[in-house]
């Protein structure tokens, strides 16, 4: 079961998206890295897709990592790809971040490739802040230029995707809850990211 218009959008896309996506690789340890994730965190993945940056955080040592996802046919593909590991330590659900609560705080929270998606950005700094531990960091990242995102969601529908903004524009949503120590908003990549204060 999809969550509403946006994962009914992604399952749409779901069964042919890693023929079309950029696999795995070096640029995703870089996020993570980015991210902070290191030996022991546990990880929240927002907008997980098909797993794109599971096998970075395992790598790094990731303690636990919950990815979250609207679509569940995205999680299907994932959860196909990460069959060999242990559940207590990557678990996918089918769930939205600004209705998700965790028993135990995260040390990291990643959007990758997904921050368009979460229309209610005000919403999301919060839910984010309440899922971290004091100290916690948060990452929003993406593959692609800002140019090259925005040119590619040209005509996805506005009730499933928004501009992404520059990065110095987008982080001011942030500033309240989190000190934004990192940006980029180059012709190959766009993130910002900080940690709870």
């Amino acid at each position: 079961m999809s969550i509403g218009t946006i994962g009914a959008y992604f399952d749409e896309r779901a069964v042919t998206w890693n023929e079309q996506a950029e696999p795995a690789g070096p640029k995703h340890l870089m996020v993570a890295q980015l991210a902070g994730v290191h030996e022991g965190s546990r990880v929240l993945d927002v907008g997980c897709g098909t797993g794109i940056m599971e096998r970075a955080y395992l790598d790094l040592g990731a303690q636990t990592i919950v990815a979250l996802d609207l679509s569940e046919e995205m999680l299907a593909c994932a959860r196909t790809s990460f069959a060999d590991v242990d559940p207590r330590r990557l678990r996918f659900e089918c769930r939205d971040i600004l209705d998700f609560t965790s028993d135990e705080p995260f040390d990291v929270v990643v959007i990758y490739n997904a921050y368009p998606h979460i229309l209610d950005k005000e919403a999301l700094v919060r839910a984010t802040s309440s899922l971290l531990a004091p100290g916690g960091r948060f990452l929003v990242a993406h593959g692609m230029s800002r140019a090259t995102l925005n040119a590619h969601h040209a005509n996805v529908p506005a009730n499933v995707t928004s501009d992404l903004l520059p990065a110095q524009e987008a982080a001011l949503d942030w500033q309240d809850a989190f000190d934004v120590d990192m940006m980029a908003d180059t012709c190959f990549t766009y993130f910002f990211g900080g940690s709870k204060r």
